[in-house]
């Protein structure tokens, strides 16, 4: 595979989009990043290359199959990881010589110190701008985090990379604690509906207001790489 600084930043932007949209075909990341499908066919070839987009052969019926194009295992390194090796080694070590119960503590720290530190952010505001500055504050934090209201009373919170995959494969209490911090800032009923660790190409998160009538439930997840607490 090339080194990062070896792919152009058309690429780089390729590889965002594929990222936040998920697979698309040529026509469609062309007319959305405002290029020509050619620069896209090109650009696509050498991500391919470097083992950072693979191609999949979809039939839809008559006609010509249609090719589509997403991103690869390898591709995920180009994202931001929080932490990393050494916050997996730190759970690891913290988790043997103290217990499951005192990584939980250190945890919830955390949360209540980020909660602290970002409160000021959203007092005074609706639910609505506070969805929206809490997916500004994810994606500062490096969770592509982006948001939609899909009704008066609900909203949807959708966060395309994961800052800290390492630690939330290791932990769960990781994502415990952002799914907490949520409600905790938002003050409304919050519920995870597609989780990355569990294989989802996302973690979506619907908002709803405590005044709803029906809250959404939430899903349950197990992944098999996470140790259960």
């Amino acid at each position: 595979m090339h080194e990062p600084a070896l792919i152009s930043p058309a690429e780089r932007r390729v590889l965002a989009y594929l990222k936040l949209i998920g697979p698309c075909e040529v026509k469609a990341m062309a007319r959305s990043l405002q290029v020509t499908a050619m620069a896209v066919r090109h650009h696509l070839a050498v991500l391919e290359k470097a083992g950072l987009v693979k191609t999949t052969l979809e039939r839809r019926g008559v006609g010509r199959p249609h090719y589509v194009y997403s991103l690869s295992a390898s591709a995920d390194a180009f994202f931001p990881k929080e932490y990393g090796m050494l916050a997996s080694n730190l759970i690891r070590s913290i988790a043997d010589l103290d217990g499951e119960t005192q990584l939980a503590r250190i945890f919830e720290h955390m949360k209540e110190a980020t909660v602290a530190r970002t409160s000021s952010r959203m007092a005074g505001k609706p639910l609505r701008r506070r969805v929206a500055e809490l997916a500004k504050i994810m994606t500062g934090a490096g969770y592509m985090a982006e948001w939609e209201q899909l009704d008066h009373r609900t909203f949807q919170i959708t966060e395309r990379n994961c800052a800290i995959a390492r630690v939330a494969q290791q932990c769960q209490h990781a994502c415990g604690c952002e799914l907490s911090m949520f409600r905790e800032l938002l003050q409304a009923t919050v519920n995870r509906q597609e989780h990355i660790v569990a294989g989802d190409p996302c973690c979506r998160y619907i908002v709803q207001s405590r005044q709803a009538r029906k809250p959404a439930k939430e899903r349950s997840w197990q992944s098999s790489r996470t140790r259960v607490v």
